[in-house]
């Protein structure tokens, strides 16, 4: 027989069998009490039906113990979890963007939160004119005060220029009084403007009143208890209490020290207002009013600043703060002031690198902190009668993210975070209305939103920081193991409209 017609035989056998497997009945024929059964197709292939597979489940489920069940279980979820954890990350337009893709890189940062009990610890908030007012870093403050413990608005200028919605400082008499941002009128004549960039000078005396206020929003903003005063120089300090006591802000360090001191007292209860007089001749950074734990979070906003004049500003006005604060995370929230000038590749590229350079000094001044650079919003220019996005603007969020990223710093995109291109036009007439009518800054209910959405951002990182350290214990619903269910209780985090 030819070679082809023994492969047609073949195949047409196989077929006729396959048929048969196909339709013959799976509980086969009964002929005079003889039951005939041919195997099923999936039986022949060598694989096991369903049910088989099933029931071989079952056996062995029951022969692991209930401990070893539920340990099965809670591996099934873990894997569950973590795979959600993994796809938000991947693909959530509120997500960090790590340094290496790390997604370990905040793990000190959340840490120090979990032992803010303990060890206090700071967030300072740096950015432009979107931060003024208190406006955001109200919002992450209280988020973070309410979840870690901790009161009080944290480091606040010695002679305020602008309203804050958390604190009320009142100077007498008027001081001479320099910031090394804004008009150059406001410079001094010397570069010692320590971690606020602007300094306060007392030639004899002075008077300075404190008062915290926030009300139902801000609640742990009302009342502080640990008061400093960051000068250089020499002089005295002290709080009145009562008519008769006072208490003496007393620093580790003497006044022949060259540099910034921080001269601090506990006082005997949490107040929302305090007095400190000066006497002596010193040049004042600030002063801070901070709980007696927990975490402290300090706004500081540079309006016009486009968040490259740290490297100018003298090392000894400012690196002892971060050798003594304990600052964990360092937030800087730079751009938009750049956009309308930065038009070619070249002007971006020069602002990345000027940008590497400060995130470089303070990972020089605090190598135990983590930074976070926030990028612009979306900001909006006439194009005609309509309104749109800067046309570089999606180019230099880029670039920050890479001048973040290649500095070993973590970046948060608030441009895409926001909707991306387009989205100042929809918040300028969402109603009620997001963004002002410059098409730039947020209004007080869209700083309120973008930052609710950066606290979850957050949240969302610090519960996988946990989940992935074993801190919280796995849990399955109550019957989960006779349901054979799984469940995760993760929530995205919403994204902007």
């Amino acid at each position: 027989m030819k070679s082809y017609k023994t492969l047609v035989f073949i195949l047409c056998l196989a077929g006729g069998l396959a048929a048969m497997a196909a339709f013959f009945p799976r509980d086969g024929i009964c002929i005079n009490n003889v039951q005939l059964r041919f195997p099923a197709l999936s039986e022949a292939m060598g694989s096991k039906p369903e049910a088989a597979v099933e029931e071989e489940a079952e056996a062995e489920a029951d022969t692991l113990t209930p401990e070893e069940l539920m340990e099965q279980r809670l591996a099934v979820l873990h894997a569950a979890r973590d795979s959600e954890y993994v796809a938000y990350i991947a693909k959530s337009p509120t997500r960090f963007y790590m340094p290496d893709d790390d997604v370990a890189y905040l793990d000190p940062f959340f840490q120090a939160m979990d032992a803010a009990a303990k060890q206090p610890t700071r967030i300072m908030h740096y950015g432009d004119s979107q931060l003024e007012g208190d406006r955001m870093t109200g919002v992450l403050r209280e988020y973070f005060q309410e979840t870690f413990g901790g009161s009080g608005p944290g480091l606040v200028p010695a002679v305020q220029t602008l309203g804050s919605a958390t604190v009320t400082v009142g100077t007498t008499p008027e001081l001479p009084h320099y910031m090394f941002f804004g008009s150059s009128a406001f410079h001094a004549d010397h570069k010692r403007y320590g971690p606020l960039a602007q300094v306060a000078q007392v030639t004899d005396s002075a008077t300075f009143e404190v008062s915290c206020h926030g009300g139902k929003t801000y609640p742990h903003c009302r009342s502080f208890r640990r008061l400093s005063v960051l000068l250089s120089g020499s002089g005295s300090l002290v709080v009145p209490l009562s008519e008769t006591d006072t208490t003496a802000l007393t620093s580790p360090l003497d006044s022949t020290h060259h540099g910034l001191r921080i001269c601090s007292a506990m006082l005997p209860s949490s107040v929302s207002r305090a007095t400190v007089k000066a006497r002596g001749s010193m040049e004042v950074y600030g002063l801070m009013l901070d709980g007696a734990g927990g975490v402290s979070v300090d706004n500081i906003a540079m309006r016009g600043v486009s968040g490259t004049l740290f490297t100018a500003i003298e090392r000894e006005s400012l690196a002892p703060f971060f050798r003594e604060q304990n600052v964990s995370l360092v937030i800087l929230q730079f751009g938009g002031n750049s956009v309308p000038y930065l038009k070619d590749s070249r002007g971006i590229s020069n602002y990345k690198r000027q940008l590497m350079a400060q995130i470089a000094l303070f990972q020089r001044m605090s190598p135990s902190s983590r930074i976070l650079f926030i990028g612009p919003s979306d900001m909006a220019t006439a194009d005609g009668e309509e309104m749109k996005t800067y046309p570089r603007l999606p180019e230099i969020v880029d670039s920050l993210r890479a001048a973040a990223t290649e500095s070993g710093a973590a970046f948060w995109n608030m441009y895409r975070a926001m909707g991306g291109r387009g989205s100042m036009v929809r918040w300028v007439e969402a109603d009620p209305q997001l963004a002002g009518e410059d098409y730039i800054h947020f209004t007080p209910r869209g700083a309120r939103k973008i930052s609710e959405l950066l606290c979850q951002t957050f949240d969302f990182y610090y519960q996988y920081y946990r989940f992935r350290h074993g801190l919280d214990e796995e849990t399955l619903p109550e019957d989960s193991v006779a349901n054979d269910t799984t469940h995760t209780d993760i929530r995205p985090v919403p994204v902007a409209q």
